[in-house]
């Protein structure tokens, strides 16, 4: 668990050990490398790393994304192709191709990069995409969640192992500093790119950023942040636990979507939001679940059952109903009729 972090100390070749151990549950890795010092960095202790352990690692595959937005970002994926010659590692370009939008362009920019490295990481047979998000990029991540109202779950912020879709992402780095990262790209005498967007105030994330050292002044540090993090994921994993122990206890055969006994109303809001929740992502509806509307959902059905009444409303495709005697089915929405114009 996070406990401190050290400023500017290059990383060790046995702390890399340690940090790269679990990554030995593959036989082959992508790395998203970007040029940036954080990829860069990774790049290089990973091959340094997998030459050290004598064989005994994972196929290691490098892939850049050159997202088009800038006019340098060519010399740049040629640079990153370059290093990962000089250290024995296989280089792709994956290029994000077709309009750009104007509005919301990093986050179009997110999904573009992670479907290419993960369509990428399909074709090559690798079983996993290592990224380089550190404890700088964590506390950025839940400082933003915070702002946007996110619950539990999103407040634990990124995973060391995660699932996008089909592809699992290995972050290795979330406890450790950004400019550790940076020290120790200096020790192997290479520079990064320096991407301008980083600086741009126009984007979001970079207005967190700069918001940060306002916000360590008054003790809300990195340190902090990712304690935060590491505490909401432990709250969550227990949640989810208790959340499929009630699933399992109180769900009734249905032949249509799920059913769920008036028991499951004997359990806390927080463990029937969970329960509704995973039943309606179970059905691959693809609609994003709104988690106030599903709170005033559970909020007015328990109302209703106080006064023995019967409820129905539609969340993300799904409609969730409330029989007289408590029990809950949910079942995805039929087509909706058209409205009248005579």
């Amino acid at each position: 668990m996070l406990t401190r972090l050290v400023p500017s100390k290059p990383i060790s070749g046995e702390e890399a050990r340690l940090l790269f151990a679990f990554l030995k549950d593959y036989s082959h890795l992508l790395l998203a490398v970007s040029g940036g010092a954080d990829s860069l960095a990774m790049m290089a202790m990973v091959a340094a790393w997998s030459k050290g352990e004598h064989g005994v690692c994972p196929r290691i595959s490098i892939a850049t994304v050159d997202h088009g937005l800038r006019a340098e970002s060519a010399d740049e994926v040629h640079y990153v192709a370059q290093i990962a010659g000089q250290l024995g590692l296989s280089h792709t370009v994956l290029r994000w191709d077709g309009e750009k939008p104007i509005s919301g362009l990093q986050e179009a920019a997110r999904e573009a990069r992670y479907h290419l490295l993960a369509g990428h990481a399909r074709t090559i047979g690798a079983e996993a995409v290592v990224l380089a998000h550190h404890a700088h990029d964590q506390a950025e991540t839940v400082l933003m969640r915070l702002c946007a109202g996110s619950g539990i779950t999103g407040l634990g912020g990124m995973d060391v192992k995660a699932q996008w879709r089909d592809c699992v992402l290995l972050r290795p780095f979330l406890d450790i500093a950004g400019h550790r990262l940076r020290a120790t790209l200096e020790g192997f005498g290479l520079k990064p790119v320096e991407d301008p967007s980083n600086l741009n105030t126009r984007f979001t994330r970079v207005r967190f950023r700069q918001a940060m050292s306002q916000l360590e002044a008054e003790g809300l540090d990195t340190v902090r942040l990712g304690r935060l993090a590491h505490r909401m994921r432990r709250a969550d994993e227990a949640l989810v636990e208790m959340a499929e122990r009630a699933r399992r206890a109180t769900q009734l055969p249905s032949d249509q979507g799920r059913r769920f006994a008036a028991a499951l109303w004997e359990e806390p809001d927080e463990i029937i939001l969970r329960v509704l929740m995973r039943c309606i992502t179970d059905m691959q509806l693809g609609s994003a679940i709104e988690l106030f509307r599903l709170e005033e959902l559970v909020k007015t059905f328990r109302n209703a059952r106080m006064t023995g009444s019967t409820a129905r409303r539609t969340l993300a495709g799904a409609l969730i109903s409330m029989a007289g005697d408590g029990s809950i089915s949910v079942q995805l929405e039929g087509p909706r009729r058209p409205v009248s114009t005579a």
